[in-house]
């Protein structure tokens, strides 16, 4: 078993479902009135794209397993990105999204803000905003993994409510005491 309790074996395309908690924390922290187009690039079960409170028709979509390949689409400019990208292709699809949307937002680990060869790329797109994640989410349903998470925010100054670093927690999970 690895450090990130999923196993040696990755799931099929890096997908890892994202837990509605992680949504719904994020969700209040972005002002709704100033959005009018929105795309999710990774809609999988559709647990970021199924609570944004938008109209149908201000909502788009992309999911590789449904024929619609983000990386290859052409794809029209929108306001908001939301967004749990394959970790083997974040930063793809985070230069992607930037190159067509006012702001995108993308749930990653927090150590994709480390490492040498992504120096670079940091450099030249520093984050707006990090909304980290106080508690570790699941995306297997089988436990969490070793490592911290983040919603980062690209050019969300104008649309995230609060400062550049925030905490969320998830106000379902049950705390056990002993």
């Amino acid at each position: 078993m690895s450090a990130t309790n999923r196993g040696s074996v990755r799931s099929e395309q890096d997908y890892y479902p994202t837990p509605k908690w992680c949504t719904e924390e994020l969700l209040p922290l972005i002002h709704w009135d100033q959005i009018n187009s929105f795309y999710e690039p990774c809609l999988g079960n559709g647990a970021i794209y199924d609570l944004i409170p938008l109209k149908d028709d201000q909502k788009q979509w992309s999911e590789i397993t449904r024929g619609r390949d983000y990386l290859k689409d052409e794809v029209d400019p929108v306001d908001l990105i939301i967004t749990n990208p394959p970790y083997s292709l974040a930063k793809e699809f985070i230069k992607k999204a930037l190159s067509h949307s006012t702001t995108v937002i993308m749930l990653l680990r927090l150590n994709y803000l480390e490492a040498q060869v992504r120096y670079p790329f940091w450099q030249g797109n520093p984050p707006s905003h990090i909304i980290t994640l106080s508690s570790r989410p699941s995306f297997t349903g089988k436990g969490t993994d070793a490592t911290g998470y983040a919603w980062i925010v690209w050019n969300g100054e104008n649309i995230v409510k609060g400062g550049c670093f925030q905490w969320i927690k998830n106000k379902t999970k049950k705390r056990v005491t002993k």
